[in-house]
This record gives C-alpha cells, structure tokens and sequence, in this order.
C-alpha cells in the first residue's frame, strides 16, 4: 500500500503532445500504432502550495521497458478533489485515491485516470466512489487502510464497472458506480480466514470474478463481480503439482527472503497464472534504488483442470508486469524489445526477471539521470490507446 500523500498539478492532451524525456522529445510509439508501450510510473514532482494555489503543476516520471528510458509528461493538472490523497491502487491505468479527515478516519474514495499517460492533462477525469451499505449496516472505516485494488474494466470502456479495495485485515470492498440496486452503490465482505491478510486482489475477465489469493498461495477466495449472491467468499483450496527441484543453495536462498507475496495473473487469451515473489527485506534506513536488490526468485504456476497449479519455467510469448498495481500480462511480440517469458516487477527491487534461468537483473536505463532519484511510485500502466 501507498500512504504517501500525494500533493498537486496542471494542463493538454498526451493525445496531441509529445512525451518530454528530460533531454529530448519522443512520441510515444509501439510496435502498434494505437497502443502505448507499457510503463512504469514511478515519481511525481509537484510544483505550488497544495493548500494555497489553485493551479498547481506536477511532473510524472515514467519508465518504458521496451526502450528502458524515461519518459517524462510535465505540466500535469491535478484536480482539487485529490488534494490530499494516498495513491492506493492502480487497475487498468486508472489510479484508486483513498481521501481521509483529519483525524486520518477514512471519508471517500475515488478513481480518476490522472495517472495515465493517456489522459486528459488540463482535466484528469474523476469518479467518486462514496461507500454506501445495504440499509441497517454500518459504515466501515477500515477503508483507510487500503492495500491494493483491481477493477472490471477501465471507466473510458463502460460506467457500468466494479472497483473492489482490498484492505488490510480482513476486509474487501466493492464499488458499482452504476449500481441496479437502490439500497447500495458498494458492498464489504470479510474474508473467512487470516490467510488472507494483506493478499492481493484481481479481476478475471474471462469467468468475470474477482480473486484473491492467501497468504502463501494454497487458497483461492472469489467473488461473483455480478453480486448476484451477496455472501461472503467462496474459497478454492489449490493442489500444486510438478514442484521444481530445488537445491541446498535455493533453498537457503529463498530461506532468507520474506513470505512471498502471491500474485494471480491473467493473460490475454484467459490463461491464469499463479506467481509467488520473493524478496528480502531492507535494512533500516537502506535507500531503495532502481535495482534488483531486495528481488531474489519468482515460482511461476500455470492454471490446469480444477485450478490445480503446475510448476512452470515457460511461459511462451508472455511478459507478466508485477508491481503495487493490479498485475497484466501482455505479448512480447506485439512490443519488439520486451523479453518473452520474462516477468517485469517493480516495488522489492526494480528490474527484469528471467523465468528459465531463474535469475534477475536490474534495469539499464539509457537517460544517465534516469531514476536519479528513489522511486515512490511502484505502478505499472498496461498499454493504453492512443
């Protein structure tokens, strides 16, 4: 989760403008003309008084990993309502901010397309997502403690869309801006067990569920994005098969990591994957850097029958991209300089991870300046239209 309070900005069209790298101008191209590579946001200078100044500008730091450079939109307006927000998630480009009262109680949370590279820079689009219960529940303040987010679809693609916030504990929420119900426009669940505190949530478009896997990966718990029955979690228990030889060394290795973080992805034609990351903590008062550094190992899963987990290094022409925002997966064909069967992870270490040779390395960016400064804002943005 991203606490970090996020301060201000200012004006056009990506559409029409160039992206700005700190010694050259570069349009944005892809191997397809109409997408955007992936990206990597990574830092926001703002510039004037969040309190004071009604026009206020940021600067918005990206990454492209095809190029491995910096791509830099200035003078980015940002909107009065978000003053004073924490970026707590990212889904489909599209930034989650949670807004909170001073005494640092939860008030509101709303989505806004601020953070894209694509949106609009004078007017960033906003969406609240007031939480409202069915009648005779109470509010849940929990919300201030946001984790992760993921949503069914971008706000640009359909205003009939689902937002579900993960938070910490044991609380999920969902938000329907265009809720058919007239009692709620947002529901909360707890899930069932400890074993998911603090695990991360997805949205499936293929069965059109949300997922969240436990703590450690053995559990599946999924909800009907529908909402057609309004019970707490279903859970799946997972089996997982061909299990990798492993030696004294890795597992030394992976003993001196943290848990592993637990991420369920999906690929463009619907296969899931189940990734578990493993990274060792800093020390105190370490610097984080755009290095590998604290990124030691991923196990890769692929989804079979029943959604029993098989062990793979092979993942084909896939490039998975891990990070504070809701994991994607892409084609490294379709974007000429991305590595196939690769996983791109950004929060534990920055950098690129090889899934066959099980090893890690860091990003190279061409800008000398580049990444000059440690990064805040681990959040992937998935290839955007033009």
């Amino acid at each position: 989760m991203s606490s970090l309070l996020l301060r201000l900005s200012s004006k056009t069209s990506l559409r029409k403008l160039s992206l700005r790298c700190r010694h050259s101008t570069l349009r944005m191209f892809s191997s397809s003309s109409t997408t955007t590579n992936p990206y990597l946001m990574y830092s926001l200078i703002h510039y004037g008084s969040c309190l004071d100044d009604i026009d206020v500008t940021s600067t918005v730091h990206y990454f492209d990993p095809v190029k491995e450079d910096e791509i830099i939109v200035r003078d980015k307006a940002f909107p009065m309502e978000l003053r004073n927000t924490s970026l707590v998630g990212m889904s489909h480009g599209w930034g989650v901010f949670n807004v909170e009262t001073g005494d640092g109680r939860h008030k509101a949370v709303y989505v806004s397309d601020y953070c894209n590279p694509c949106g609009s820079k004078p007017n960033p689009k906003i969406i609240p997502l007031h939480p409202m219960y069915p009648i005779g529940k109470p509010n849940i303040t929990q919300l201030r403690l946001i984790t992760n987010a993921a949503m069914t679809c971008s706000p640009d693609q359909s205003k009939d869309f689902v937002v579900a916030a993960n938070c910490l504990g044991l609380e999920i929420h969902f938000f329907r801006p265009c809720g058919k119900t007239d009692n709620y426009s947002g529901l909360g669940f707890k899930t069932e067990s400890h074993f998911f505190d603090q695990s991360k949530v997805m949205y499936s478009k293929r069965d059109k569920k949300f997922y969240t896997p436990s703590v450690g990966g053995h559990l599946l718990g999924f909800w009907d994005s529908c909402f057609e029955d309004l019970t707490a979690s279903k859970i799946h228990e997972l089996r997982f098969c061909n299990l990798p030889e492993v030696t004294q060394s890795e597992w030394e290795l992976l003993d001196s990591c943290s848990p592993p973080t637990v991420h369920l992805v999906e690929s463009p034609s619907g296969q899931r994957f189940l990734v578990k990351w493993y990274a060792q903590n800093y020390k105190p008062g370490e610097r984080m850097t755009f290095l590998c550094r604290g990124t030691k190992h991923f196990m890769v899963f692929r989804e079979e029958e029943d959604m029993n987990m098989c062990y793979t290094e092979d993942i084909g022409d896939l490039c998975i991209f891990l990070g504070r925002s809701e994991p994607f997966c892409v084609k490294a064909s379709s974007f000429p300089g991305l590595n196939p069967n690769s996983i791109y992870f950004a929060g534990d270490g920055f950098g690129v991870y090889d899934i066959a040779t099980r090893k890690p390395r860091s990003f190279r960016p061409k800008s000398p300046s580049a990444f000059s400064t440690t990064p805040l804002f681990p959040y992937w943005i998935p290839p955007m239209p033009l």
